[in-house]
C-alpha cells in the first residue's frame, strides 16, 4: 500500500492546501512515481464561486474549484472516488432573517448554508437538496441552484438534521476510508487534502494515514512516519483539527512557501528534496519494501 499523505490547514479559510498539493504532486509524478489526489469531502460557494458552479452545470456532476483544479492537472480522473462528497453552499438572503445576528450566524456554518448535496456510493452519485436552507435564499439564487439541481438529478429533499448526522455517520466515515484505501492500493502515494483546518476528512482515516503536512501561509510543516502514528493512534474526535498536532509536537520538518502565479513556483526543489530524501518514504508499485526517495 502506498504513503497516505493527510495535508491539512492549519487556518480555517486560505492556508494553501491545494496550492502545497498540485506542487507536491507534480515533482512526484517528474520524479516517475504513481501519484494521485482525493479531496474526500469538499464544500464551495455558489456566490464565491460562481465560475465552478457553472462547470458543474456543465460537466454534469457537482464539483467546486479546487476539485476542478486537480481534474484540469489530471490529478483527479474518477470523482465518484476521490471526492466521494461535495456540498454546494449559497449565503442567505438578509431579507429572509429576523435579525442581524442570526444571519451573521448562518454565514459561519456549512450545514446552514448548504443547499445541495452529492454523496457518491460505489460510483451512484446521490443528490439531496436541502430544502429548508434553499428557502432562505434570494429568489433568484434559489431558482438557480434548482436549475443544476434538475439537471442532475435531485434524490431527495433533505434537511440541515439529516445532514449533520449523515456527515457523521459511520456510512460516512466507513465510504471515504475505503475510498482513500482503494487509492492507496493502486498509487505510491495519495495525497489527501482534507476539508478546512480539519486534520482528518472522516476520523477512520487515522488507521491508514501515513504522513501529515500543515500548511498555512508561508510555511508547511511536515510530520513524518513516527509522530503521525503516534498521535493519530491516541487521537478523539475533539483533537481532529490540525492546530492540536502542532501544539503537541514540534514538526519533524519546516518547508517555505512563496507567493506565487503556478503552484510549480511555490515550493523551491531544495524545499521538495528535504521533504522527499528525509521524510516522505514511498513505497514504489510493485516494491516490497519501502524506500526513501534518493537523488544521484
Amino acid at each position: 500500500m502506498g504513503a497516505l499523505v493527510l495535508v491539512s490547514g492549519l487556518l480555517p479559510f486560505n492556508s494553501g492546501k491545494t496550492f502545497f498539493t498540485m506542487a507536491l504532486a507534480s515533482y512526484l509524478r517528474d520524479l516517475g512515481y504513481s501519484v494521485t489526489v482525493a479531496k474526500p469531502v469538499s464544500a464551495h460557494s455558489l456566490w464565491d464561486q460562481y465560475e465552478y458552479f457553472l462547470e458543474s452545470l456543465k460537466l454534469g456532476v457537482l464539483v467546486g474549484e479546487d476539485v476542478i483544479k486537480y481534474m484540469r492537472a489530471n490529478l483527479v480522473n474518477d470523482v465518484d472516488i476521490q471526492n466521494p462528497i461535495d456540498i454546494l453552499t449559497a449565503p442567505h438572503d438578509v431579507m429572509k432573517h429576523p435579525s442581524l445576528d442570526s444571519y451573521y450566524t448562518a454565514l459561519t456554518s456549512v450545514i446552514e448554508q448548504a443547499v445541495l448535496v452529492r454523496i457518491s456510493v460505489d460510483e451512484v452519485r446521490n443528490h439531496y437538496v436541502i430544502g429548508e436552507n434553499l428557502s432562505k435564499l434570494e429568489e433568484r439564487v434559489a431558482r438557480e441552484v434548482m436549475n443544476l439541481a434538475m439537471k442532475l438529478g435531485v434524490s431527495a429533499e433533505a434537511d440541515r438534521r439529516w445532514l449533520y448526522s449523515k456527515l457523521t455517520s459511520n456510512e460516512v466515515d466507513s465510504l471515504v476510508t475505503e475510498s482513500l484505501r482503494r487509492l492507496a492500493l493502486r498509487h505510491d502515494a495519495v495525497l489527501c487534502e482534507s476539508f478546512s483546518n480539519s486534520l482528518l476528512p472522516v476520523f477512520g482515516v487515522s488507521k491508514i494515514a501515513t504522513h501529515i503536512v500543515v500548511v498555512t501561509p508561508t510555511r508547511a510543516l511536515v510530520y513524518g512516519i513516527r509522530k503521525t502514528s503516534t498521535y493519530l493512534g491516541t487521537i478523539n474526535r475533539l483533537k481532529a483539527e490540525s492546530s492540536i498536532i502542532v501544539m503537541l509536537f514540534k514538526p519533524d520538518l519546516t518547508l517555505r512557501v512563496k507567493p506565487s502565479l503556478t503552484p510549480e513556483e511555490s515550493l523551491d526543489e531544495a524545499e521538495l528534496r528535504k521533504l522527499l530524501n528525509e521524510f516522505l518514504t514511498i513505497q514504489r508499485h510493485g516494491d516490497t519494501q519501502r524506500k526513501p526517495v534518493t537523488y544521484t
